[in-house]
Formats: structure tokens, C-alpha cells, sequence
């Protein structure tokens, strides 16, 4: 039988997993955390995971050597396996969009990471360290982390990074991401890059873009994050046809998609997670792509 299940098979299952151990003692859950974390690059990085905060994964090396990793570069995080010898009943599921959690009795739950609290190196490292996982249903589930081998990011392996599709691509453009680059990667070949980042309506976002994008074979068809250097419009199909084509734009969630451009304060429309994209009604023949640093602010209070 195999060990992939429809999420409507798990449920009963994964909410017994889930609420297992989070009464006890922290130091027992100290152990749970050491990973691997193999980056959308192929880059392994092995360590102690000590926090998730604004888009960043916080693994320790060594004392001296606390690695920041931006989630949007993060394609698996392992407590199990070193990342190595990964079975093909969890990397297909973790090919689509949808965040994978593998229990370690071999359970899988789809749906989306949204938070890591507790654990030592956290803000609060007294409390046992819990993934905080929406299902594809909408239901929040708080794990244990002890309780999981491996955590999928979407899109496994390459995501946002310009694997096998903008390779291809390049090879007849010649156009990559800059590859030093440091922030979220948003290749031109893929609709939509999720940032790992939640932002709540109203907070801004400072951005930072490098790289531009190569939107068909026309050697001048190119656009830089602010749109189309020939300032030619998207097509109907496109997220926002009045717009200049190639455009940075994002997506809260499902939500309509807004412009971001070359501005660097962009206040969010809606609360949920923030997704990255270009401006293109057919993005399977662009390469190149968009290294983004964001920043997102202290969310204003509200008056009473």
C-alpha cells in the first residue's frame, strides 16, 4: 500500500500526531532539533533549527555560525534523512504547489507551513517547539516537532530558483538570475514564487529587486522589475493587462494580483501569505528572474 494518503484519509490520523507530547517537558524536544536543510540550489546546510521569523529560517552550524535563510530558497527541511535517499511517494506530492508535511510514521499532510514556534534559540525556547500547519481544508494543525521527518516547501526541488525550466530557457536567451544575489527568487518561468512571508493588511514592505527577465525570443523583450524596457503592455490573459509586461507584481494568497514594480514601500492589500510573480500571460518560454529582498515593517496599531 502506499504511504501517500488523500488529506481527507488523514485527518483523524494527523490530529491524533499532532496534539501527541506538546505537554511535555521542553528539554525532551531539545533533541528533535537537529536538520537538514537542502536549499532550492541544491545546498545543504546541517544544524540546529532555531527559529522561523518574517521569511527567515534561522539554523545554527556551529556557535559561531548562525545561517539566515530566506524561506523562498528553502525547499525541504529534514529531521531524518539528512536530506538524502528521499523517497518518490513524498517527492511527487511535494512537486505541486502545496507544502508537504511527512509525519514519521510516514504520513504525509498537505497544505502550508505557516509558523515555527517555541524551542531553544526561539523567543520562547522554554516552550516545546510546534509547526503551526494549515491543510489544504483550511484547518490549522500544531505538531509537535518531534513528531515529523520532513517538511516540503512547495515546488520540490527547484521552486523559485531557475532550475530545469529557466535553465532551458537561458540556454536560448542567455538571461539568468543574478546568482549572488541574496532575497526571494522569483524565476520568469514559474506563475507564482511564494515568499514564506504572512503580511497583515495595511503593514508595508520595503523591497529591494535585482535581475531582469526575458519574455520571448525577441532579443529586445525584456524587462527589468518596473515592466518592459520597450514599455509594451501585458497581454488579456495576463495578471494585470494594464500593465507593462514582465512586471514584479504579487498575491496575497488566492487573492487579486497587485502591482509592486520598482517601488520600494509597497503597503499590503489584504492579510495571508505574500506570492511573488512577473506579468506575463505565458510564462513558460520567459527565463531570467527577480531576486527580491523584502522587508516587511511593524504592523501599525490600530486606534480605538
Amino acid at each position: 500500500m502506499s504511504t501517500y494518503f488523500r488529506l481527507d484519509h488523514l485527518a483523524t490520523a494527523a490530529l491524533a500526531f499532532a496534539t501527541l507530547g506538546l505537554g511535555a517537558s521542553p528539554a525532551l524536544a531539545q533533541g528533535s532539533d537537529d536538520v537538514t536543510v537542502m536549499l532550492r540550489s541544491g545546498e545543504r546546510v546541517s544544524g540546529r533549527l532555531e527559529d522561523l521569523e518574517s521569511g527567515t529560517l534561522f539554523v545554527r552550524v556551529s556557535q559561531n555560525d548562525q545561517r539566515k535563510l530566506p524561506v523562498g530558497q528553502v525547499a525541504l527541511i529534514d529531521y531524518v534523512g539528512g536530506a538524502q535517499g528521499l523517497p518518490d511517494t513524498e517527492t511527487g506530492p511535494a512537486r505541486g504547489a502545496d507544502h508537504v508535511l511527512v509525519m514519521r510514521n510516514s504520513q504525509l499532510i498537505q497544505g502550508r507551513l505557516v509558523d515555527i514556534e517555541g524551542g531553544v534559540g526561539s523567543n520562547r525556547p522554554d516552550d516545546r517547539r510546534v509547526y503551526v500547519f494549515r491543510t489544504s481544508a483550511g484547518e490549522e494543525r500544531r505538531v509537535a516537532a518531534e513528531q515529523i521527518g520532513r517538511v516540503y516547501l512547495g515546488q520540490y526541488p527547484a521552486g523559485s530558483t531557475p532550475a530545469a525550466g529557466a535553465a532551458a530557457g537561458a540556454a536560448t536567451t542567455g538571461l539568468t538570475m543574478p546568482a549572488s544575489a541574496s532575497g526571494v527568487r522569483v524565476a520568469a518561468n514559474q506563475p507564482w514564487t511564494s515568499t514564506g512571508i504572512r503580511v497583515t493588511e495595511g503593514q508595508t514592505v520595503i523591497f529591494s529587486v535585482q535581475g531582469e527577465v526575458q519574455l520571448s525570443t525577441a532579443g529586445d523583450d525584456r524587462a527589468s522589475a518596473a515592466g518592459a524596457a520597450n514599455n509594451r503592455r501585458a497581454a488579456d490573459r495576463a495578471p494585470l493587462p494594464s500593465a507593462l509586461a514582465g512586471a514584479l507584481i504579487g498575491r496575497i494568497g488566492n487573492g487579486a494580483p497587485f502591482g509592486i514594480g520598482n517601488q520600494v514601500v509597497v503597503p499590503m492589500p489584504a492579510t495571508g501569505e505574500l506570492f511573488l510573480g512577473v506579468n506575463d500571460d505565458e510564462v513558460g518560454d520567459n527565463s531570467g528572474g527577480f531576486v527580491v529582498d523584502l522587508k516587511p515593517q511593524a504592523v501599525p496599531r490600530r486606534r480605538r
